[in-house]
Protein backbone atom coordinates (compact mmCIF):
# COMPACT_ATOMS: atom_id res chain seq x y z
CA UNK A 1 0.00 0.00 0.00
CA UNK A 2 2.68 2.59 0.69
CA UNK A 3 4.54 1.55 -2.43
CA UNK A 4 1.33 2.27 -4.22
CA UNK A 5 1.14 5.87 -2.22
CA UNK A 6 5.19 6.74 -3.22
CA UNK A 7 4.60 5.33 -6.89
CA UNK A 8 1.85 8.07 -7.36
CA UNK A 9 3.30 10.97 -5.45
CA UNK A 10 6.69 10.33 -7.45
CA UNK A 11 4.43 9.96 -10.79
CA UNK A 12 1.87 12.86 -9.55
CA UNK A 13 5.41 15.39 -8.91
CA UNK A 14 6.96 13.91 -12.27
CA UNK A 15 3.49 15.23 -14.11
CA UNK A 16 3.42 18.87 -12.42
CA UNK A 17 7.62 19.18 -13.69
CA UNK A 18 6.90 17.56 -16.70
CA UNK A 19 3.43 20.28 -17.31
CA UNK A 20 6.07 23.48 -16.44
CA UNK A 21 7.82 22.59 -19.61
CA UNK A 22 5.70 24.05 -21.80
CA UNK A 23 4.96 27.50 -19.86
CA UNK A 24 8.94 27.37 -19.52
CA UNK A 25 8.88 27.49 -22.88
CA UNK A 26 6.43 30.32 -23.07
CA UNK A 27 8.17 32.28 -20.78
CA UNK A 28 11.75 31.64 -22.81
CA UNK A 29 9.80 32.63 -25.85
CA UNK A 30 9.03 36.20 -24.40
CA UNK A 31 12.47 36.47 -23.40
CA UNK A 32 14.16 36.33 -26.66
CA UNK A 33 11.27 38.24 -27.93
CA UNK A 34 12.11 41.33 -26.19
CA UNK A 35 15.79 40.17 -26.96
CA UNK A 36 15.07 39.77 -30.56
CA UNK A 37 13.58 43.37 -31.37
CA UNK A 38 16.20 45.33 -29.50
CA UNK A 39 18.62 43.48 -31.91
CA UNK A 40 16.41 43.98 -34.90
CA UNK A 41 16.43 47.53 -34.60
CA UNK A 42 20.37 47.72 -34.11
CA UNK A 43 20.26 45.27 -37.86
CA UNK A 44 17.67 47.52 -39.69
CA UNK A 45 19.77 50.68 -38.39
CA UNK A 46 22.85 48.86 -40.27
CA UNK A 47 21.48 48.24 -43.43
CA UNK A 48 20.33 51.83 -43.45
CA UNK A 49 23.40 53.00 -42.95
CA UNK A 50 24.78 50.75 -45.09
CA UNK A 51 22.46 51.67 -48.20
CA UNK A 52 22.77 55.47 -47.64
CA UNK A 53 26.87 54.42 -47.81
CA UNK A 54 26.72 52.60 -51.13
CA UNK A 55 26.68 48.68 -50.02
CA UNK A 56 24.25 46.33 -51.04
CA UNK A 57 24.15 44.87 -47.56
CA UNK A 58 25.13 45.60 -43.97
CA UNK A 59 27.67 42.58 -44.17
CA UNK A 60 29.19 44.01 -47.29
CA UNK A 61 29.72 47.48 -45.13
CA UNK A 62 31.20 45.32 -42.16
CA UNK A 63 33.37 43.58 -43.87
CA UNK A 64 34.94 46.58 -45.84
CA UNK A 65 34.86 48.32 -41.92
CA UNK A 66 37.06 45.12 -40.95
CA UNK A 67 39.40 46.02 -43.72
CA UNK A 68 40.11 49.49 -42.70
CA UNK A 69 43.65 50.41 -40.86
CA UNK A 70 41.74 52.38 -37.55
CA UNK A 71 41.91 49.89 -34.60
CA UNK A 72 38.63 51.47 -33.60
CA UNK A 73 36.93 50.95 -36.61
CA UNK A 74 38.02 47.21 -37.02
CA UNK A 75 36.72 46.93 -33.60
CA UNK A 76 33.38 48.36 -33.91
CA UNK A 77 33.66 46.46 -37.04
CA UNK A 78 33.55 43.54 -34.60
CA UNK A 79 31.01 44.38 -32.79
CA UNK A 80 28.76 44.66 -35.12
CA UNK A 81 29.42 41.38 -36.96
CA UNK A 82 28.50 40.05 -33.03
CA UNK A 83 25.23 41.38 -33.25
CA UNK A 84 24.21 40.45 -36.70
CA UNK A 85 25.05 36.65 -35.71
CA UNK A 86 23.32 36.94 -32.29
CA UNK A 87 20.20 37.97 -34.27
CA UNK A 88 20.43 35.44 -36.86
CA UNK A 89 20.72 33.09 -33.35
CA UNK A 90 18.05 34.64 -32.05
CA UNK A 91 15.97 34.35 -35.26
CA UNK A 92 16.26 30.62 -35.66
CA UNK A 93 15.79 30.19 -31.47
CA UNK A 94 12.25 32.03 -31.67
CA UNK A 95 11.49 29.64 -34.81
CA UNK A 96 12.05 26.26 -32.60
CA UNK A 97 10.48 27.95 -29.70
CA UNK A 98 7.56 29.08 -31.63
CA UNK A 99 6.67 26.15 -33.95
CA UNK A 100 9.10 23.43 -32.72
CA UNK A 101 7.88 19.82 -31.07
CA UNK A 102 7.64 19.83 -27.45
CA UNK A 103 10.99 17.59 -27.00
CA UNK A 104 12.83 20.39 -29.68
CA UNK A 105 11.79 22.78 -26.74
CA UNK A 106 13.04 21.18 -23.98
CA UNK A 107 16.41 20.16 -25.70
CA UNK A 108 17.02 24.00 -26.86
CA UNK A 109 15.97 25.39 -23.14
CA UNK A 110 18.28 22.85 -21.28
CA UNK A 111 20.87 22.91 -23.71
CA UNK A 112 24.03 24.09 -21.18
CA UNK A 113 25.15 26.28 -23.89
CA UNK A 114 22.50 28.66 -22.62
CA UNK A 115 22.53 28.07 -18.76
CA UNK A 116 22.81 31.45 -18.13
CA UNK A 117 19.53 32.33 -20.45
CA UNK A 118 17.78 30.14 -18.42
CA UNK A 119 18.86 31.30 -15.16
CA UNK A 120 17.34 34.91 -16.29
CA UNK A 121 13.84 33.18 -17.88
CA UNK A 122 13.56 31.26 -14.11
CA UNK A 123 14.06 34.18 -12.28
CA UNK A 124 10.68 35.89 -13.24
CA UNK A 125 9.26 32.40 -14.21
CA UNK A 126 5.67 31.79 -11.95
CA UNK A 127 4.90 27.65 -12.70
CA UNK A 128 1.06 26.95 -14.02
CA UNK A 129 -0.12 24.41 -16.23
CA UNK A 130 -0.59 24.47 -19.80
CA UNK A 131 -4.06 24.61 -21.46
CA UNK A 132 -3.56 22.73 -24.90
CA UNK A 133 -4.53 19.49 -25.07
CA UNK A 134 -1.41 18.58 -27.03
CA UNK A 135 0.95 19.71 -24.83
CA UNK A 136 -0.58 18.09 -21.76
CA UNK A 137 -0.83 14.28 -23.56
CA UNK A 138 2.91 14.67 -24.24
CA UNK A 139 3.53 16.06 -20.58
CA UNK A 140 1.69 12.56 -19.36
CA UNK A 141 3.73 10.24 -21.40
CA UNK A 142 6.97 11.82 -20.99
CA UNK A 143 6.04 11.44 -16.89
CA UNK A 144 4.95 8.06 -17.04
CA UNK A 145 7.91 7.42 -19.22
CA UNK A 146 10.39 8.91 -16.62
CA UNK A 147 8.34 6.58 -14.05
CA UNK A 148 8.63 3.85 -16.03
CA UNK A 149 12.69 4.78 -15.91
CA UNK A 150 13.17 5.26 -12.17
CA UNK A 151 11.37 1.98 -11.18
CA UNK A 152 13.30 -0.19 -14.37
CA UNK A 153 15.99 -0.48 -12.09
CA UNK A 154 13.95 -1.20 -8.78
CA UNK A 155 12.12 -3.71 -10.64
CA UNK A 156 15.51 -5.35 -11.99
CA UNK A 157 17.23 -5.39 -8.45
CA UNK A 158 13.65 -6.96 -6.93
CA UNK A 159 14.17 -9.96 -9.65
CA UNK A 160 17.58 -10.84 -9.18
CA UNK A 161 16.97 -12.25 -5.32
CA UNK A 162 13.86 -13.77 -6.94
CA UNK A 163 15.76 -15.68 -9.59
CA UNK A 164 18.98 -16.09 -7.09
CA UNK A 165 17.07 -17.35 -4.41
CA UNK A 166 15.02 -19.98 -6.55
CA UNK A 167 18.37 -21.17 -8.92
CA UNK A 168 19.92 -22.29 -5.09
CA UNK A 169 16.84 -24.06 -4.23
CA UNK A 170 16.31 -25.77 -7.21
CA UNK A 171 19.98 -26.79 -6.89
CA UNK A 172 19.73 -28.24 -3.13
Amino acid sequence: MIKRIIDRLIFGGLLVATLQIPMLADHYLQYLSGFYDATSQQVNAYRINARQHGYSSAESMINALLQESNAVVRFDAKQKLEILNQHQGLEQAIDTLSTGHLLDKALFMFNPARFDELQRVLAHYTPGIPIDIESIAICIAMALGLNATLYLPLMLFRRQPKNSAQTTASQS
